[in-house]
């Protein structure tokens, strides 16, 4: 079961990365949905080996979602400055 839900979550990520992607036409957010259902994976991996299954779904988007923060702020801060502009341009907007 564990590893279904493992291969589901992997296999969203590619999915619904690209879906998302292509279909806004916007990279920023196809890479938010592909690191957001990777983080899921992992959270499923971390649940498989043991992790406490609360505790599993915390580290496992902490892992990917943080170090993808740290990487982005160490080395290239203006892609956050981007990132920043694309998500708060559009939420009031209605397309």
């Amino acid at each position: 079961m564990e590893t279904s839900l493992i291969s589901v979550f992997a296999g969203l990520s590619i999915v619904f990365g690209l879906l998302v992607g292509f279909g806004t036409l916007s990279a920023i957010r196809g890479v938010f949905t592909f690191l957001m259902f990777t983080g899921l994976a992992l959270s499923a991996y971390l649940d498989s080996v043991g992790v406490n299954w609360v505790l599993s779904y915390f580290f496992g988007q902490l892992i990917v979602m943080g170090s993808t923060y740290i990487l982005l702020r160490n080395f290239y801060p203006e892609t956050l400055v981007r990132v920043k502009q694309e998500f708060s341009l559009s939420s009031g907007r209605c397309h």
